[in-house]
Protein backbone atom coordinates (compact mmCIF):
# COMPACT_ATOMS: atom_id res chain seq x y z
CA UNK A 1 0.00 0.00 0.00
CA UNK A 2 1.35 3.34 -0.64
CA UNK A 3 1.23 6.30 1.33
CA UNK A 4 -1.34 8.12 -0.29
CA UNK A 5 -3.52 5.35 0.70
CA UNK A 6 -2.42 4.69 3.78
CA UNK A 7 -3.11 8.20 4.54
CA UNK A 8 -6.50 8.23 3.03
CA UNK A 9 -7.26 4.96 5.15
CA UNK A 10 -6.24 6.53 8.19
CA UNK A 11 -8.34 9.42 7.16
CA UNK A 12 -11.51 7.54 7.29
CA UNK A 13 -10.59 5.69 10.11
CA UNK A 14 -10.66 8.93 12.24
CA UNK A 15 -13.82 10.36 10.32
CA UNK A 16 -15.89 7.36 11.65
CA UNK A 17 -14.28 7.41 15.13
CA UNK A 18 -16.24 10.59 15.26
CA UNK A 19 -19.25 8.26 14.80
CA UNK A 20 -18.54 6.75 17.81
CA UNK A 21 -17.83 9.37 19.78
CA UNK A 22 -21.66 10.89 18.88
CA UNK A 23 -23.15 7.56 19.97
CA UNK A 24 -21.35 8.04 23.40
CA UNK A 25 -22.55 11.86 23.56
CA UNK A 26 -26.05 11.02 22.39
CA UNK A 27 -26.29 8.21 24.81
CA UNK A 28 -25.30 9.85 27.71
CA UNK A 29 -27.27 12.66 27.04
CA UNK A 30 -30.63 10.81 26.85
CA UNK A 31 -30.40 7.42 28.71
CA UNK A 32 -30.50 8.57 32.54
CA UNK A 33 -33.90 8.64 34.83
CA UNK A 34 -31.80 11.32 36.83
CA UNK A 35 -31.89 15.09 36.67
CA UNK A 36 -34.02 15.06 33.81
CA UNK A 37 -36.53 18.16 33.08
CA UNK A 38 -40.13 17.42 34.86
CA UNK A 39 -41.48 17.49 31.64
CA UNK A 40 -40.06 14.13 30.38
CA UNK A 41 -43.06 12.07 29.75
CA UNK A 42 -41.06 9.02 27.96
CA UNK A 43 -38.73 8.74 31.15
CA UNK A 44 -41.21 9.01 33.66
CA UNK A 45 -43.41 6.43 32.30
CA UNK A 46 -40.61 4.25 31.19
CA UNK A 47 -39.97 4.41 34.97
CA UNK A 48 -43.22 3.51 35.87
CA UNK A 49 -43.59 0.62 34.01
CA UNK A 50 -40.04 -0.94 34.56
CA UNK A 51 -41.36 -0.72 38.40
CA UNK A 52 -44.33 -2.12 38.30
CA UNK A 53 -43.70 -4.49 35.53
CA UNK A 54 -41.51 -6.34 38.06
CA UNK A 55 -44.42 -6.81 40.17
CA UNK A 56 -46.49 -8.00 37.75
CA UNK A 57 -43.75 -10.89 36.73
CA UNK A 58 -43.20 -11.82 40.18
CA UNK A 59 -46.91 -12.41 40.18
CA UNK A 60 -46.43 -15.02 37.65
CA UNK A 61 -43.39 -16.82 39.04
CA UNK A 62 -44.04 -20.44 39.17
CA UNK A 63 -43.35 -22.59 43.29
CA UNK A 64 -45.05 -21.59 46.23
CA UNK A 65 -46.25 -18.41 47.16
CA UNK A 66 -43.55 -16.08 48.81
CA UNK A 67 -43.55 -12.48 49.86
CA UNK A 68 -41.30 -10.16 46.95
CA UNK A 69 -41.51 -7.08 45.20
CA UNK A 70 -41.10 -4.33 48.43
CA UNK A 71 -38.51 -2.43 46.65
CA UNK A 72 -40.78 -2.16 43.33
CA UNK A 73 -43.65 -1.56 44.86
CA UNK A 74 -42.37 1.08 47.41
CA UNK A 75 -41.02 3.02 43.90
CA UNK A 76 -44.42 2.44 41.91
CA UNK A 77 -45.78 4.83 44.92
CA UNK A 78 -43.60 7.37 44.81
CA UNK A 79 -43.95 7.76 40.86
CA UNK A 80 -47.63 7.94 40.85
CA UNK A 81 -47.14 10.57 43.27
CA UNK A 82 -44.55 12.44 40.98
CA UNK A 83 -46.86 11.34 38.17
CA UNK A 84 -50.01 13.44 39.45
CA UNK A 85 -47.56 16.08 40.52
CA UNK A 86 -46.37 16.64 36.97
CA UNK A 87 -50.18 17.01 35.90
CA UNK A 88 -49.56 14.04 33.51
CA UNK A 89 -52.88 12.00 32.83
CA UNK A 90 -54.46 10.35 34.48
CA UNK A 91 -56.26 8.40 32.06
CA UNK A 92 -53.30 7.46 30.89
CA UNK A 93 -53.30 3.50 30.43
CA UNK A 94 -49.67 3.41 31.98
CA UNK A 95 -50.92 5.03 35.16
CA UNK A 96 -54.15 3.24 35.08
CA UNK A 97 -52.35 -0.38 35.10
CA UNK A 98 -49.96 0.77 37.66
CA UNK A 99 -53.15 0.43 39.98
CA UNK A 100 -54.18 -2.82 38.92
CA UNK A 101 -50.99 -3.98 39.56
CA UNK A 102 -50.80 -2.63 42.87
CA UNK A 103 -54.22 -4.32 43.61
CA UNK A 104 -53.26 -7.77 42.41
CA UNK A 105 -49.40 -7.19 44.23
CA UNK A 106 -51.64 -5.97 47.36
CA UNK A 107 -53.99 -9.32 47.50
CA UNK A 108 -50.74 -11.66 47.05
CA UNK A 109 -49.68 -10.07 50.72
CA UNK A 110 -52.63 -11.63 52.45
CA UNK A 111 -51.55 -14.77 51.43
CA UNK A 112 -47.96 -14.24 52.33
CA UNK A 113 -48.45 -12.06 54.60
CA UNK A 114 -44.31 -11.40 56.27
CA UNK A 115 -43.12 -9.64 59.41
CA UNK A 116 -42.65 -5.44 58.91
CA UNK A 117 -44.45 -4.82 56.18
CA UNK A 118 -48.04 -3.13 57.70
CA UNK A 119 -45.79 0.68 56.45
CA UNK A 120 -45.96 -0.59 53.19
CA UNK A 121 -49.50 -2.06 53.23
CA UNK A 122 -50.32 1.20 54.73
CA UNK A 123 -49.06 3.27 51.84
CA UNK A 124 -49.98 1.36 49.10
CA UNK A 125 -54.01 1.40 50.40
CA UNK A 126 -53.65 4.76 50.87
CA UNK A 127 -52.62 5.48 47.62
CA UNK A 128 -55.23 3.02 45.68
CA UNK A 129 -57.77 4.50 48.03
CA UNK A 130 -56.95 7.98 45.70
CA UNK A 131 -58.74 6.42 42.98
CA UNK A 132 -61.93 3.81 43.34
CA UNK A 133 -62.51 3.14 40.16
CA UNK A 134 -61.02 -0.15 38.86
CA UNK A 135 -60.08 -1.12 35.27
CA UNK A 136 -60.87 -4.45 34.50
CA UNK A 137 -59.18 -4.28 30.70
CA UNK A 138 -56.09 -3.89 32.26
CA UNK A 139 -56.70 -6.65 35.42
CA UNK A 140 -52.82 -8.32 35.92
CA UNK A 141 -51.94 -11.01 35.65
CA UNK A 142 -53.97 -12.99 33.55
CA UNK A 143 -54.59 -16.35 31.87
CA UNK A 144 -52.11 -17.22 29.08
CA UNK A 145 -54.18 -18.16 26.06
CA UNK A 146 -51.98 -20.88 24.77
CA UNK A 147 -54.70 -22.75 22.99
CA UNK A 148 -54.17 -22.22 19.23
CA UNK A 149 -55.84 -23.77 16.62
CA UNK A 150 -53.91 -26.29 14.05
CA UNK A 151 -54.16 -24.38 11.39
CA UNK A 152 -52.37 -21.25 13.12
CA UNK A 153 -49.22 -22.47 11.96
CA UNK A 154 -49.47 -23.08 8.40
CA UNK A 155 -51.79 -19.43 8.24
CA UNK A 156 -48.69 -17.77 9.97
CA UNK A 157 -45.92 -19.60 7.34
CA UNK A 158 -48.36 -18.43 4.79
CA UNK A 159 -48.02 -14.81 5.99
CA UNK A 160 -44.11 -14.81 6.38
CA UNK A 161 -43.85 -16.51 2.95
CA UNK A 162 -46.05 -13.53 1.58
CA UNK A 163 -43.70 -10.98 3.06
CA UNK A 164 -41.78 -9.68 0.50
CA UNK A 165 -39.37 -6.37 -0.29
CA UNK A 166 -41.71 -4.78 -2.76
CA UNK A 167 -39.90 -2.01 -4.87
CA UNK A 168 -42.55 -0.45 -7.28
CA UNK A 169 -46.51 0.95 -5.71
CA UNK A 170 -49.53 2.01 -6.96
CA UNK A 171 -50.09 6.16 -6.17
CA UNK A 172 -53.38 4.59 -4.49
CA UNK A 173 -53.12 6.47 -0.88
CA UNK A 174 -52.80 3.48 2.11
CA UNK A 175 -55.91 4.68 4.90
CA UNK A 176 -54.92 5.98 8.32
CA UNK A 177 -57.16 3.23 9.48
CA UNK A 178 -54.90 0.48 7.81
CA UNK A 179 -51.97 1.90 9.60
CA UNK A 180 -53.09 2.23 12.91
CA UNK A 181 -54.55 -1.40 13.04
CA UNK A 182 -50.57 -2.46 12.26
CA UNK A 183 -49.43 0.06 15.01
CA UNK A 184 -51.66 -1.90 17.50
CA UNK A 185 -50.82 -4.92 16.69
CA UNK A 186 -47.04 -4.76 16.42
CA UNK A 187 -47.15 -2.83 20.44
CA UNK A 188 -48.02 -6.12 21.65
CA UNK A 189 -44.25 -6.94 20.79
CA UNK A 190 -42.10 -7.94 23.70
CA UNK A 191 -40.02 -5.26 24.61
CA UNK A 192 -37.01 -4.89 27.69
CA UNK A 193 -39.59 -4.29 30.85
CA UNK A 194 -42.56 -3.72 28.70
CA UNK A 195 -41.34 0.01 28.45
CA UNK A 196 -42.26 -0.06 24.89
CA UNK A 197 -40.32 2.61 23.39
CA UNK A 198 -41.13 2.45 20.17
CA UNK A 199 -42.93 5.20 17.95
CA UNK A 200 -43.74 5.09 14.23
CA UNK A 201 -43.69 8.50 12.28
CA UNK A 202 -46.27 8.57 9.27
CA UNK A 203 -45.79 10.56 6.16
CA UNK A 204 -47.90 10.78 3.25
CA UNK A 205 -47.07 13.83 1.84
CA UNK A 206 -44.80 13.60 -1.35
CA UNK A 207 -42.23 16.66 -0.70
CA UNK A 208 -41.67 15.85 2.92
CA UNK A 209 -41.22 11.51 2.20
CA UNK A 210 -38.63 13.01 -0.71
CA UNK A 211 -36.39 14.82 1.18
CA UNK A 212 -36.39 12.37 4.00
CA UNK A 213 -35.43 9.29 1.11
CA UNK A 214 -32.64 12.15 0.08
CA UNK A 215 -31.09 11.24 3.58
CA UNK A 216 -31.23 7.59 2.49
CA UNK A 217 -29.28 5.50 -0.11
CA UNK A 218 -31.10 2.06 -0.36
CA UNK A 219 -33.83 3.20 -1.83
CA UNK A 220 -32.95 4.78 -5.69
CA UNK A 221 -34.74 4.04 -8.28
CA UNK A 222 -37.88 3.49 -6.74
CA UNK A 223 -38.78 5.49 -3.41
CA UNK A 224 -40.29 7.71 -5.85
CA UNK A 225 -43.66 5.43 -6.01
CA UNK A 226 -43.64 5.13 -2.52
CA UNK A 227 -46.88 6.84 -0.88
CA UNK A 228 -46.36 6.06 2.55
CA UNK A 229 -43.10 6.52 4.58
CA UNK A 230 -43.10 5.18 8.31
CA UNK A 231 -40.20 6.39 10.28
CA UNK A 232 -39.80 3.85 12.93
CA UNK A 233 -37.88 4.93 16.21
CA UNK A 234 -37.16 4.13 19.63
CA UNK A 235 -37.32 6.76 22.47
CA UNK A 236 -33.92 6.25 24.21
CA UNK A 237 -34.74 8.21 27.68
CA UNK A 238 -36.70 4.88 27.95
CA UNK A 239 -33.42 3.13 29.10
CA UNK A 240 -31.90 4.16 32.28
CA UNK A 241 -28.26 4.12 31.46
CA UNK A 242 -25.68 3.44 28.48
CA UNK A 243 -25.47 -0.04 29.48
CA UNK A 244 -28.95 -0.47 27.71
CA UNK A 245 -27.43 1.33 24.39
CA UNK A 246 -28.37 -1.74 22.26
CA UNK A 247 -31.86 -2.32 23.63
CA UNK A 248 -33.62 0.39 20.99
CA UNK A 249 -32.77 -1.24 18.25
CA UNK A 250 -33.16 -4.62 19.78
CA UNK A 251 -36.92 -3.62 20.82
CA UNK A 252 -37.39 -1.61 17.32
CA UNK A 253 -36.50 -4.73 15.29
CA UNK A 254 -39.26 -6.54 17.46
CA UNK A 255 -41.44 -4.39 16.71
CA UNK A 256 -40.53 -3.68 13.00
CA UNK A 257 -40.79 -7.04 12.00
CA UNK A 258 -44.63 -7.57 13.55
CA UNK A 259 -45.79 -4.11 11.81
CA UNK A 260 -44.52 -5.42 8.80
CA UNK A 261 -46.53 -8.77 9.44
CA UNK A 262 -49.26 -6.82 10.40
CA UNK A 263 -49.62 -4.23 7.28
CA UNK A 264 -49.00 -7.52 4.96
CA UNK A 265 -51.86 -9.09 6.42
CA UNK A 266 -53.94 -6.05 5.06
CA UNK A 267 -52.40 -6.17 2.10
CA UNK A 268 -50.10 -3.35 2.16
CA UNK A 269 -46.54 -4.00 0.95
CA UNK A 270 -43.26 -2.80 2.40
CA UNK A 271 -39.76 -2.40 2.14
CA UNK A 272 -37.14 -1.63 5.00
CA UNK A 273 -34.45 0.65 4.42
CA UNK A 274 -31.47 1.24 6.35
CA UNK A 275 -30.15 3.63 8.71
CA UNK A 276 -27.08 3.10 8.48
CA UNK A 277 -25.88 7.23 7.85
CA UNK A 278 -23.43 9.36 9.24
CA UNK A 279 -23.80 11.19 12.31
CA UNK A 280 -24.99 15.49 10.03
CA UNK A 281 -27.76 13.20 8.04
CA UNK A 282 -29.23 11.74 11.07
CA UNK A 283 -29.30 14.99 12.67
CA UNK A 284 -31.04 16.48 9.56
CA UNK A 285 -33.49 13.46 9.43
CA UNK A 286 -34.82 14.48 12.56
CA UNK A 287 -34.89 18.06 11.84
CA UNK A 288 -36.84 17.56 8.27
CA UNK A 289 -39.14 14.64 10.18
CA UNK A 290 -39.87 16.69 13.09
CA UNK A 291 -38.97 14.06 14.97
CA UNK A 292 -37.28 14.63 18.74
CA UNK A 293 -33.92 13.92 19.14
CA UNK A 294 -34.05 11.65 21.68
CA UNK A 295 -35.34 9.34 19.08
CA UNK A 296 -33.24 7.01 17.61
CA UNK A 297 -34.37 5.97 13.77
CA UNK A 298 -34.25 2.47 13.79
CA UNK A 299 -35.35 2.16 10.59
CA UNK A 300 -37.41 3.66 7.43
CA UNK A 301 -39.95 1.61 6.11
CA UNK A 302 -41.74 2.29 2.29
CA UNK A 303 -45.08 1.24 2.01
CA UNK A 304 -48.06 0.76 -0.09
CA UNK A 305 -50.30 -1.33 -2.55
CA UNK A 306 -47.85 -3.14 -4.75
CA UNK A 307 -47.56 -2.32 -8.47
CA UNK A 308 -49.64 -5.07 -10.45
CA UNK A 309 -47.69 -7.78 -11.76
CA UNK A 310 -44.52 -6.72 -10.13
CA UNK A 311 -41.75 -8.45 -9.45
CA UNK A 312 -39.38 -9.32 -5.95
CA UNK A 313 -35.82 -10.67 -5.74
CA UNK A 314 -35.82 -14.48 -4.99
CA UNK A 315 -33.56 -13.99 -1.92
CA UNK A 316 -32.40 -17.38 -1.23
CA UNK A 317 -32.06 -17.80 2.47
CA UNK A 318 -29.22 -19.71 4.18
CA UNK A 319 -29.17 -23.21 4.49
CA UNK A 320 -30.94 -24.66 7.97
CA UNK A 321 -27.27 -25.98 9.13
CA UNK A 322 -26.16 -22.44 8.81
CA UNK A 323 -28.85 -21.34 11.55
CA UNK A 324 -29.75 -24.03 13.73
CA UNK A 325 -26.59 -24.73 16.30
CA UNK A 326 -27.45 -27.54 18.70
CA UNK A 327 -25.36 -27.34 22.12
Amino acid sequence: MGAYEASRENYHRLRKLKFYFRDAIISLRDMRWTGQAEDRYWAASAELLFQYHKLEKGLCMPGPKRFFGYDPATSTLELLDAWRQRGYSTDNPIYQGAFEALHAYRERIEQTYPDNVELLTSKIDTELAKNQIRFPQLKTPVPFGAEISEQAIGEFECLVQARRSVRSYQLRPVPNEIVIRAIQSAQLSPSACNRQPCRVHVYAERKRIDELLSLQNGNRGFGHTAPLLLVLTAEASCFFDASERYEPYIDGGLFGMSLLLSLQAQGISSCCLNWCVEPMQDIKAHECGDIPSSERIIMYIAAGYAELETTVPRSPRRGIQDVFVVH
